[in-house]
Protein backbone atom coordinates (compact mmCIF):
# COMPACT_ATOMS: atom_id res chain seq x y z
CA UNK A 1 0.00 0.00 0.00
CA UNK A 2 1.44 3.35 -0.98
CA UNK A 3 1.25 6.66 0.84
CA UNK A 4 -1.23 7.85 -1.79
CA UNK A 5 -3.54 4.92 -1.09
CA UNK A 6 -3.40 5.72 2.64
CA UNK A 7 -4.53 9.25 1.80
CA UNK A 8 -7.30 8.04 -0.52
CA UNK A 9 -8.47 5.28 1.81
CA UNK A 10 -7.75 6.51 5.33
CA UNK A 11 -9.72 3.60 6.70
CA UNK A 12 -6.66 1.30 6.84
CA UNK A 13 -4.55 3.44 9.20
CA UNK A 14 -7.67 4.45 11.15
CA UNK A 15 -8.53 0.76 11.60
CA UNK A 16 -5.10 0.13 13.09
CA UNK A 17 -5.22 3.24 15.28
CA UNK A 18 -8.57 2.09 16.69
CA UNK A 19 -6.90 -1.15 17.79
CA UNK A 20 -4.15 0.90 19.46
CA UNK A 21 -6.56 3.16 21.36
CA UNK A 22 -8.61 0.20 22.61
CA UNK A 23 -5.52 -1.78 23.70
CA UNK A 24 -3.60 1.09 25.29
CA UNK A 25 -4.77 0.57 28.92
CA UNK A 26 -3.68 -3.09 28.94
CA UNK A 27 -0.80 -3.35 26.48
CA UNK A 28 2.36 -1.76 25.20
CA UNK A 29 1.36 -0.61 21.74
CA UNK A 30 3.73 -0.20 18.79
CA UNK A 31 2.22 1.72 15.88
CA UNK A 32 3.70 1.50 12.39
CA UNK A 33 2.01 3.63 9.75
CA UNK A 34 4.75 4.15 7.20
CA UNK A 35 2.73 4.36 4.01
CA UNK A 36 3.42 0.83 2.81
CA UNK A 37 2.04 -1.25 5.65
CA UNK A 38 -0.10 0.02 8.50
CA UNK A 39 0.27 -2.27 11.49
CA UNK A 40 -0.20 -2.18 15.26
CA UNK A 41 1.48 -4.71 17.51
CA UNK A 42 0.26 -5.16 21.05
CA UNK A 43 2.35 -6.62 23.86
CA UNK A 44 -0.31 -7.49 26.41
CA UNK A 45 0.26 -7.15 30.16
CA UNK A 46 0.13 -10.42 32.09
CA UNK A 47 -2.97 -9.28 33.98
CA UNK A 48 -4.87 -8.07 30.90
CA UNK A 49 -8.43 -9.41 31.01
CA UNK A 50 -9.52 -11.69 28.18
CA UNK A 51 -12.48 -9.45 27.38
CA UNK A 52 -10.15 -6.45 26.90
CA UNK A 53 -8.03 -8.40 24.42
CA UNK A 54 -11.10 -9.44 22.46
CA UNK A 55 -12.57 -5.91 22.51
CA UNK A 56 -9.28 -4.40 21.33
CA UNK A 57 -9.11 -6.83 18.42
CA UNK A 58 -12.73 -6.16 17.45
CA UNK A 59 -12.71 -2.42 18.23
CA UNK A 60 -12.83 -1.22 14.59
CA UNK A 61 -15.75 -3.55 13.88
CA UNK A 62 -17.63 -2.33 16.96
CA UNK A 63 -16.96 1.32 16.12
CA UNK A 64 -17.93 0.71 12.48
CA UNK A 65 -21.23 -0.89 13.51
CA UNK A 66 -21.89 2.04 15.84
CA UNK A 67 -21.27 4.51 13.02
CA UNK A 68 -23.60 2.56 10.72
CA UNK A 69 -26.37 2.50 13.36
CA UNK A 70 -26.05 6.25 13.96
CA UNK A 71 -26.24 6.95 10.22
CA UNK A 72 -29.37 4.83 9.89
CA UNK A 73 -30.99 6.54 12.90
CA UNK A 74 -30.22 10.08 11.68
CA UNK A 75 -30.54 9.64 7.91
CA UNK A 76 -32.58 6.48 7.42
CA UNK A 77 -32.01 3.84 4.77
CA UNK A 78 -31.98 5.39 1.29
CA UNK A 79 -34.44 4.03 -1.24
CA UNK A 80 -33.48 3.05 -4.78
CA UNK A 81 -35.37 6.06 -6.15
CA UNK A 82 -33.54 8.29 -3.66
CA UNK A 83 -30.18 6.94 -4.85
CA UNK A 84 -31.23 7.36 -8.48
CA UNK A 85 -31.89 11.03 -7.82
CA UNK A 86 -28.34 11.70 -6.66
CA UNK A 87 -25.89 13.51 -8.90
CA UNK A 88 -23.06 11.36 -10.23
CA UNK A 89 -20.58 13.21 -7.98
CA UNK A 90 -22.69 12.52 -4.89
CA UNK A 91 -23.14 8.88 -5.84
CA UNK A 92 -19.35 8.55 -6.27
CA UNK A 93 -18.74 10.04 -2.83
CA UNK A 94 -21.31 7.66 -1.37
CA UNK A 95 -19.57 4.66 -2.96
CA UNK A 96 -16.12 5.82 -1.78
CA UNK A 97 -17.46 6.36 1.73
CA UNK A 98 -19.10 2.92 1.76
CA UNK A 99 -15.90 1.20 0.58
CA UNK A 100 -13.89 3.02 3.26
CA UNK A 101 -16.42 1.99 5.89
CA UNK A 102 -16.23 -1.68 4.81
CA UNK A 103 -12.42 -1.64 4.85
CA UNK A 104 -12.43 0.04 8.27
CA UNK A 105 -15.02 -2.21 9.91
CA UNK A 106 -14.23 -5.63 8.42
CA UNK A 107 -12.25 -7.75 10.90
CA UNK A 108 -9.20 -9.58 9.61
CA UNK A 109 -8.49 -13.20 10.49
CA UNK A 110 -6.16 -12.05 13.30
CA UNK A 111 -8.90 -9.74 14.61
CA UNK A 112 -11.37 -12.64 14.75
CA UNK A 113 -8.83 -15.05 16.32
CA UNK A 114 -6.74 -13.05 18.80
CA UNK A 115 -5.42 -16.12 20.64
CA UNK A 116 -4.10 -18.11 17.75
Amino acid sequence: MSLLSNLLTPSVPLHELTHAVAAYPWADVDISIDGTDSRVTMDWDDDAPVWAIRVAHLAPTLVGLGIAMLLVVFFGVPSVSGLAGLALHDLGLLVISFVNWVVYAFPSYADRHPFG
